[in-house]
């Protein structure tokens, strides 16, 4: 168990140049948290932030955005077991907008087997087994997620972390991960691993949040993507050059635009005054209109 107060916390470098000293890392944000602020649903997908986060600094030379002492492994991994899923009314607009930039390439690719990571209910399980993919499989630490998970796809889910062994190397046509690989410790351990995962000729597919994109500028620190979930933040330069490190050839890098109600975007804004917004949006009818925008993710395709 957990005890408030008394987390032990690491040193984390950067993925670059593996250092982490104050002249060429200078500190963007002072955390602004105590240990007993900290439980399992702050840990949970898609909340509403309570803008908590680490010492958060930046490499002058390749822009990586980081988190210099953060919680153990063993603590962050029993958080996340505790996570919920808080997105359910938002699964069919997310399933729609994580296939539509892989729908073209699909086309031309094998549909064996795939593998999701950090697949919460296995919503994109379904898409991929919707449009062909002959066996789909997940990984998900948070065990709620998958007592909610579609029938024909429950029992492929594995409670737990991603790791080295635990899939036979050469084994997946596709591996996704979204909105997973900033929360990591080590995520050029975790592409490394996709890597071996990852069949010759099969390909991996990310999203994730893009530090120089326009709301993370605007926004700053009451940015959403400013977050103790978040260790490490990348932009559309620093991203490939990781995945390259890890042995991945890159296919394309790109924006990714969301599409979802007004009344999502105001709750997960960092906007003053929302009951105002909200009641504006509900007094012109606006409230459930879906409004598509690049709200600040990219996506990345691979090849093996």
């Amino acid at each position: 168990m957990l005890t408030p107060g008394k987390y032990t916390y690491i040193t984390k470098n950067c993925l670059f140049c593996d250092g982490t000293d104050e002249k060429t890392h200078p500190i963007l944000y002072k955390k602004n948290f105590k240990d007993e602020d900290l439980n399992a649903e702050i840990f949970s997908a898609r909340r509403t932030t309570e803008h908590f986060h680490y010492d958060m600094v930046k490499c002058e030379k390749t822009g990586l955005i980081f988190s210099r002492h953060i919680l153990d492994d063993d603590t962050l991994n029993e958080l996340y077991k505790g996570s919920i899923v808080t997105f359910g009314e938002q699964t069919e607009f997310i399933k729609r907008d994580y296939w539509a930039p892989i729908a073209d390439y699909v086309k031309k690719w094998n549909k064996g087997k795939s593998l999701d990571i950090g697949c919460s209910n296995g919503f994109f399980l379904e898409v991929l087994k919707d449009n062909g993919y002959e066996g789909v499989y997940g990984v998900e630490p948070g065990v709620e997620p998958k007592t909610i998970a579609r029938a024909d796809i429950r029992d492929n889910i594995h409670t737990g972390f991603y790791g080295a062994g635990l899939y036979p190397d050469n084994s997946f046509d596709l591996v996704t991960c979204f909105q997973t690989l900033d929360h990591l410790s080590d995520p050029l351990g975790m592409l490394k691993n996709m890597y071996n995962s990852t069949k010759p000729g099969g390909h991996a597919y990310l999203i994730m949040h893009n530090t120089l994109a326009r709301q993370a500028k605007v926004f700053g620190e009451k940015s959403p993507i400013i977050d103790v979930e978040h260790i490490y933040l990348f932009n559309k330069e620093n991203l490939p050059m990781l995945c390259k490190k890890a042995g991945f050839k890159v296919v394309s890098v790109f924006d990714v635009k969301n599409g979802y109600p007004l009344n999502y975007w105001i709750r997960m804004s960092p906007l003053p005054l929302k009951k105002l917004w909200i009641g504006l949006a509900k007094a012109l009818g606006m409230y459930n209109k879906v409004f598509a925008i690049n709200a600040g993710n990219m996506g990345i395709i691979l090849e093996k």
